[in-house]
């Protein structure tokens, strides 16, 4: 048994160092493109792009202060400047309603009627 020790440990380490070899080569020669779209002129500055290179949309959160605790005031972009939504959106969670709506990270996504949020929650249109 003894005999078999030295070289399984030696196979086990090259094996190691090749993955590790082969997992920095990937690392370091895959592009990964983090250049957005160029907004358009008639998408207000504040607005925050909710996507990756290769698609997603613009979108504008407010807080009325006037409204339900769960309504937030929407104005969403699609990447070329024309409005996919404007209107009220209402979160899932009234219990928890708040999010930092001026915060890139707080968004995951939209789908053209769910705006979902990194922790889970959705914000959907609202139909009073």
């Amino acid at each position: 048994m003894k005999k078999y020790m030295k070289p399984l440990l030696y196979s086990i380490l090259a094996i190691t160092i090749c993955l590790v070899s082969f997992t920095v080569y990937i690392y370091q020669n895959v592009e990964v493109s983090s250049e957005l779209p160029p907004k358009p002129d008639n998408i207000p500055e504040k607005a925050l792009w909710v996507g990756g290179p290769d698609g997603g949309v613009y979108i504008l959160v407010k807080k009325d202060k006037s409204d339900k605790k769960t309504l937030y005031d929407a104005k969403i972009y699609y990447s070329e400047g024309s409005v996919n939504y404007i209107g009220k959106l209402v979160i899932n969670t009234p219990n928890n309603p708040w999010f930092d709506y001026q915060d890139i990270s707080s968004y995951s996504g939209w789908d053209g009627d769910t705006l979902y949020l990194q922790d889970g929650r959705l914000l959907t249109i609202y139909n009073n």
